[in-house]
């Protein structure tokens, strides 16, 4: 990718969002935040957050165990969802 395709983040206009799948994936594999957190180790607050697509950030640990246990890729999880412009 050359600096040519580079678009700069203006405070101004809207540059989309990242929507957490995670909701989805833990009801087709039939496992509770609970089971989830038993597996994974990660925190129920944090499963439960990301689950409610309310989560401000996310730790690529979190992302891998989350990848491992449910037997799914990064994009199966994360989704970016541009802006309507």
């Amino acid at each position: 990718m050359s600096n040519e395709n580079l678009k700069p983040i203006m405070h101004e206009i809207e540059y989309g969002a990242i929507k957490v799948n995670l909701d989805k994936l833990m009801e087709k594999a039939e496992i509770s935040a609970y089971k989830l957190n038993n597996a994974t180790n990660i925190r129920f607050q944090t499963i439960q957050n990301l689950q409610k697509d309310v989560a401000t950030r996310i730790d690529f640990n979190v992302l891998a165990r989350l990848c491992y246990s449910l037997n799914c890729d990064v994009a199966d999880i994360l989704e970016y969802v541009p802006n309507k412009e």
